[in-house]
Parts: C-alpha cells; structure tokens; sequence
C-alpha cells in the first residue's frame, strides 16, 4: 500500500521527515518514491525508484523539497513474507560468505505471505530549514574561538612564565662564555665522577653476552668519542640511579622533526584513497536509495546536498581546529625557546630535559588527520570503514607514549622509522580483525601482543640495553638470572614494580580477548592502547611527586578539564544510537532525535567534547615538566 504526500508551502526551504513506527518486529520495506505511475509496491521492484529502508518497528527517511519536481512524494509500504532481511546485514557478499561456511541454522521454515501482518504509524514532520542550520554551526565555531581565545592569553603567559625560568642570571655561569662555561661544568663533572663511585647493574664488554655487574668508577675525560661513546652509553644506561644527562649523548633534534616530516605522506598516501572510497560510496547510495547501506542516526538526520549526514561531519570539526592550535601553540613555545638558547647555548645542552618537539608536531597533525578521517568515516558509518575513525586513535595514543617516555630518555626512543612500522602493523592486525573473527585469529593475536609485551618492558626495564636480534633471548636469560633470581631484590625497583603491572594488565587483556572474543575487534584494540598509555602517564605523575616535582598550575588545571572532559565524552560515547553489529533494520531501532540545538545528537556532542578532552591532555603532557627547564640534568632523575 501506500500513501501520497505534497510539501506545503512554508515546508519548501528544508527537508522532511517521514517517520514510519510499529509495535511489531514483522519485516516490512519502506520506500519513498516519486508520484508518478508506475508505482513500485511489490517486493521484487520496490527498489526500483526512490530511497528505501528495511524496517522492525522503526523507519526514518528525511526528504528534501528537491526529491520531486511536483513537490509531493509517494511513502510505500510492503511487508516482507519472512523475516531474513531484517536479520541479516545489509552487505550481500559478506553475507554470503558466512552463509557458505555454516551449517543452515535448525527451526521452523519462514511463515508465507498471508502470515505477515504489520500495523505502522505514518507521520511527516518538519525538520530545520537550510538557514537553520547556521545558528548551531556558529555556535559551535564561537564554542571553538573562545578556546582559541583563552589558548592564546594562558599560552602567552606560560611561555613568558616558561622563558623566565630559563632566566640566565639563575645559573652559575652567568658571567662566563659559553665555551667557559662549558669548560668548567666538564671539568666539575669528571671531579665528581672521579672521586664519586656510581653503581651499575651491568656493563658492557665486546661480547654481547658478556655482562657482570660491579661497581666502577667513569670518566668523561678518558672517553674517545669516536670510539668508545656508543659503549659509554650502554654502561651508563645501567646505572641504578640514572639522570636525563646519563640519557641525552646524542639528543639531537633531527632524530625527533622525522617523525613530523615522515607523518605527512603517510597521512596524505592514507587520507586520499578513504575519501575517495567514501564518496563513492555516497554517491552509491544516493543513486541507488539504498539507506541501509549506511548506518546513520535517522531520526537526526541533517542532509546538504548529496551528503546524508551533513551534522555528523561538522561536528568532526573540534578536532581539526583544536588540532591546528596546538599545532600553533607548540609552535610559539618552540620560538621563544630557540631564542633564549640562542643567546646562551650552554644552558640548552645542560640544563632541563631535551626540548624536542618533533612529536609534538606530529600529535598535533594527527588530531588533524582524526577529524578529517572521522568526518570520511562518518559519510557513509559502517563496521567495515570504522578503521578509517580509529587509526589516527591508534597513531595518537602510541605517540603520547612514546613523547612521555622519550621526555627522559631521549638517547632510547625509537627512531620515527621504527615507531611508524609498528603502528602501520597494528593497523594491519586491526583490518585483519574486522574480517577475520575466528578463534585461530585471537589465539595469534594473543602470542603475538604477550611477545611485543615482554620485549617492550625489557626494553624499557633495561633502558635500550637489549637489542631486538638473535641475541635477544640470551641475553633476557642472563638478565634474569643476574637481577632476579642472584640478587634478594629487583636492581630497578621502580620500574619492575610498574612493568609487572603493566605485564599484568596486557596478560589479562590478552586472555580476555581469547575467552570472550569481542566482535568489535578495532574498538578492543584501541582500548588496549588507551589503558597502556593511562598506565603509564600515571606512573610518570606518581614517580614526579615521588622525587619532589610538582608541575606548575597550568598543568594541574588542564589536567583536570582532561578529566571532566573525558568523563563527559565517555558518557556520551556509550550512549549509541547506532550499531553497525546489528542489520541496518535492528540498528534504527537505537536511534534518537537529535540532543543539542535540534542538530546535534549524543554521537556528535562524544566528537565535540572529545576534541576539547584530546586538545586539553596534549596541552597537560606539553607542559609538565616545564618547571624543570632551570634544573641541571644531571639533578633531573629517570623514571
């Protein structure tokens, strides 16, 4: 059957929506079509014209003045003799290969045609006209510049609060030259290593293997760079009571601008086939009026021009914005910095930790890049592009660890070449996730993630000294035997405390992957890199106070509005109102009308705030050890 419907006048400068309710779970197709004969109202070419959805008891088609020359619209229903289409996903392939590789599913043979019964309600509503849509996307950009705002006043402040501790009339040789200067802090370092003996866990002899822990005593002066100044560093990576000058010999900032420069065309190779492939798939979609191909909130559905979902894109807008001006931000504090070093360059080779910024710059852009791949992703939601909304999660999350644990030890992270294979290898394992969801599959995934766990903590335990080779395993065993099972303690307290957490914590996840087997694959692996990268931002934080560091306010208060922001995301991120798990039919069951503005709904309000909690963490690990810029580093502790 169906039912003819003409736009009123006033109804012609902005969409409709014709909504279709029932009490019944019965399948039934609902398509909105031209008024003009023939009229498609039999299942085997309702698809013909027009847009359509499967439906239980919830169907929404938002229709524009444009749809029809005439201004009117022709709503059809037909109720399905079974109940398959709505039971299944709308991806006929994929369907297809599941079906082939299981056995036919015993019970009771689908009721005939005359069975099928299915009461619906049909209403149209108005919905925000095209001018309309302005007032809340002002809102959200004036939300937006008023962070800029107060970015810009606490930036300016900070950073002449952060230049002014790097004040040279603090230091000891503020009346000498610079070569002076460093003459005498060289000549006062070997005096002290010379009359100071420093404990050791291990050190290094010419055979690999050959490690034994003594005490002894070290020079700088009888060291040959050229020669020896690798060895000295894996001697001194040993040290039970390291400091970050122990860790900066070759601090160099050229090591850290290649993660920056290397992300730009992996981001740019990586964003042009999604947004291509998103807007075909659009196109698709548009074409053909197939809505169950993607997987939007219909009740709040807000259209411009071909794209469907015009507020789930620009809502993805917070973390482009945010992401520019924290790009701009680490960017001035670069300057000012530069500048005050370049008149005394002493004080930047021997005093605070390393000021690199290189992955800084490179987090920055990957806010960027998130919005702008959320936004691709958000044009056409469905479970098999959702990599294309959590990759530069991924990206993010491994670059934060790797900037926090890189502020200490700048001579042990590793190079951009190596950190970008490792993610590309996730990403990789997540792809293989979304397709691959056997038991087989998380069994690897579990040897391969318990691996990558223990080689990492040994490496961060040893500080570098244990080298990804074939060696690898002799040399684990000796540690072992030498630190563990010889000694009545642990040589590095801290850190074995912390790492067997760690170890834990990626065990358990491990095992609970094989045991439950989560079918959102990419959403569990991006919750494994959240909880890595919160455990080890709070051990940074406990081991500061621990050692008497107490970052300055700037820090503490964007670290709280990281926390209020988070909470609130979070509450927002699990109030779905979509699932892609679930035949299109079943998904619109969860959707909800929209939350804010009559334009946004709970998913685009997760981006907004979502954007201000990522921008204000950055902005917390970007400034939390600023207090430590008029220090010596052989004052400042590795933890």
């Amino acid at each position: 059957m169906y039912f003819r419907y003409k736009f009123k006048p006033n109804q012609l400068n902005g969409p409709v929506l014709v909504l279709v309710t029932s009490d019944s779970d019965t399948c039934a197709t609902i398509s909105i079509q031209t008024d003009i004969c023939p009229i498609h109202d039999l299942m085997y070419d309702i698809e013909y014209d027009g847009m359509f959805q499967s439906m239980t008891r919830v169907a929404a088609l938002t229709v524009t003045p444009s749809f029809s020359a005439s201004n009117d619209f022709v709503v059809v229903v037909v109720v399905h003799p079974t109940d398959y289409t709505c039971e299944h996903l709308g991806h006929e392939l994929l369907d297809q290969i599941r079906l082939n590789n299981s056995k036919p599913e015993p019970g009771p043979k689908p009721a005939p045609l005359f069975n099928q019964r299915k009461n619906v309600i049909i209403s149209v509503q108005p919905t925000m006209t095209y001018r309309e849509y302005i007032f809340p996307t002002l809102i959200t950009v004036g939300l937006l510049l008023i962070i800029y705002l107060l970015a810009y006043v606490g930036t300016i402040l900070e950073t002449e609060k952060f230049i002014r501790g790097f004040n040279i009339g603090e230091f000891e040789y503020q009346h000498m030259s610079d070569g002076e200067a460093e003459a005498g802090e060289i000549a006062a370092a070997e005096e002290s290593i010379k009359t100071v003996p420093v404990d050791y866990g291990a050190t290094t002899s010419s055979h690999k293997n050959g490690y034994q822990r003594h005490k002894t005593q070290d020079s700088i002066g009888s060291v040959d760079y050229c020669e020896d100044i690798n060895e000295v560093m894996e001697i001194r990576r040993t040290k039970v009571e390291l400091t970050v000058a122990d860790l900066s010999f070759h601090s160099n900032d050229y090591k850290y601008r290649l993660y920056q420069w290397n992300l730009i065309p992996i981001a740019i190779f990586y964003a042009l086939p999604v947004i291509q492939l998103v807007a075909g798939i659009q196109l698709i979609v548009h074409f053909t009026g197939n809505q169950d191909i993607c997987y939007y909130n219909y009740l709040c559905s807000r259209p411009l021009g071909v794209v469907q979902q015009f507020n789930n894109i620009f809502s993805n807008c917070g973390y482009v914005l945010l992401g520019i001006l924290f790009l701009l931000i680490v960017k001035h504090r670069d300057t000012k910095y530069q500048a005050a070093i370049k008149e005394r360059p002493i004080l930047g080779r021997k005093y605070g930790l390393p000021q690199h910024n290189g992955i800084y710059y490179s987090v920055g852009f990957s806010l960027c890049m998130e919005g702008i791949l959320s936004a691709s992703y958000h044009v056409c939601p469905t479970g098999y592009n959702f990599q294309f909304d959590s990759t530069f999660m991924y990206l993010m999350a491994g670059l934060l660890m790797l900037k926090i644990y890189q502020l200490r030890h700048p001579d042990v992270n590793p190079h951009a070449y190596t950190a970008y294979i490792f993610l590309s290898f996730t990403v990789l394992i997540e792809v293989v996730g979304v397709y691959v969801q056997t038991i087989y599959f998380w069994i690897s995934f579990a040897v391969v993630y318990i691996v990558a766990t223990l080689y990492f903590t040994s490496h961060m335990y040893y500080m570098g000294v244990i080298s990804l080779d074939c060696g690898i395993f002799a040399r684990i065993s000796h540690f072992f035997r030498t630190d563990f099972f010889t000694s009545p303690k642990p040589l590095y307290t801290d850190r074995f405390i912390f790492l067997v957490l760690v170890v834990t914590l990626n065990f358990a996840a491990a095992i609970l992957g094989v045991v439950f087997q989560p079918s959102d694959f990419p959403s569990f692996l991006l919750a494994v890199f959240l909880i890595n990268l919160l455990a080890y931002f709070a051990y940074y934080v406990i081991m500061k106070f621990i050692h008497g560091e107490y970052p300055y306010p700037i820090t503490v208060f964007c670290g709280f509005l990281t926390m209020v922001t988070w909470i609130c995301a979070l509450y927002f991120y699990f109030s779905t109102v979509t699932n892609w798990q679930l035949p299109a039919a079943q998904s619109r069951v969860k959707n909800t009308h929209c939350l804010v503005l009559d334009f946004y709904d709970n998913h685009d309000v997760w981006h907004i705030i979502s954007s201000m909690a990522l921008f204000f963490g950055f902005v917390t690990v970007l400034t939390l050890d600023d207090h430590l810029l008029n220090k010596p580093r052989n004052e400042i502790r590795v933890f």
